[in-house]
């Protein structure tokens, strides 16, 4: 009787919370009291360290969660801790709670061999002496990660993450192909995009931005997009034959300074 009243008490409490959904995967919440659903949703795992970023898409707008790791408990995010979440807006401005932000990410169910990761989350995002945001009633539930390679090759092709403008960048789509003549390898949210280019048969090695031929980066926010005036992209590792490069990158363009950035993709 007992394990049957526990029961009733949740599922009243879903039925009674008119804004939440329990579609799987979802992820939604509340961004200064206007509901945010995200029309897809995915958790993807760092090849570098345990870290995980779990992400919602709109339209035009992108929720980023980052835990250090997929074990149960809370994570607070804010300054000086290894979390954090970010809010980008249709026009390319990002959030983040890593400076002057607070919150937590919860991580109350996941499922390693089948990939899904559940929980809440709230927090306050800043945009540095412009403006903040308040993200309250946050849930992400069965939200997918891949438990094998060859897992959403088309909009997962590995690793690529930088910060633009000292605010983590971590894209939901991550694409690399062979075109033939270059290999480009583009990170994107639903406002912002950074593209890579180098020669088909690069080799390991640093190549300043602008100026080696074949070389180019850019970074597309809101609808324009900006070429690097300077930076550098270093290959550490192409495998022409199982066809995996990887390496970092950094550079400028007229309003964006992107940096410590990190590659390691399948095309």
């Amino acid at each position: 009787m007992k394990h049957f009243f526990v029961l009733f008490l949740a599922a009243f409490a879903l039925l009674s919370c008119e804004s939440t959904e329990t579609n799987s995967p979802a992820l939604q919440g509340e961004i200064d009291e206007i509901f945010f659903r995200a029309n897809d949703a995915r958790a993807i795992p760092s090849q570098e360290d345990e870290s995980f970023d779990i992400i919602g898409i709109t339209e035009f707008e992108t929720l980023t969660l980052h835990i250090r790791k997929a074990e149960l408990g809370v994570y607070p995010v804010g300054e000086g801790t290894p979390n954090y979440a970010t809010f980008e807006d249709r026009n390319g401005n990002i959030y983040t709670s890593e400076v002057g932000g607070s919150g937590e990410i919860v991580l109350s169910d996941r499922c390693l061999s089948c990939g899904t990761l559940s929980g809440s989350f709230n927090f306050e995002a800043i945009l540095p002496g412009i403006d903040t945001v308040n993200v309250d009633k946050g849930i992400f539930f069965e939200v997918r990660f891949p438990v094998a390679a060859t897992d959403d090759p088309a909009t997962n092709a590995g690793t690529f993450v930088a910060r633009i403008n000292d605010v983590p960048f971590s894209p939901f789509n991550v694409a690399a192909a062979n075109t033939g003549n270059n290999i480009i390898i583009t990170g994107s949210s639903t406002s912002t995009t950074l593209t890579l280019r180098m020669p088909f048969d690069v080799t390991a090695g640093s190549y300043p931005l602008p100026g080696t031929p074949g070389f180019g980066a850019s970074y597309a926010a809101g609808g324009d997009q900006e070429t690097a005036v300077s930076g550098n992209i270093i290959v550490i590792e192409h495998d022409t034959a199982a066809k995996k490069i990887k390496g970092t990158f950094s550079f400028e363009t007229a309003s964006a300074s992107v940096t410590v950035g990190q590659f390691n993709v399948s095309y």
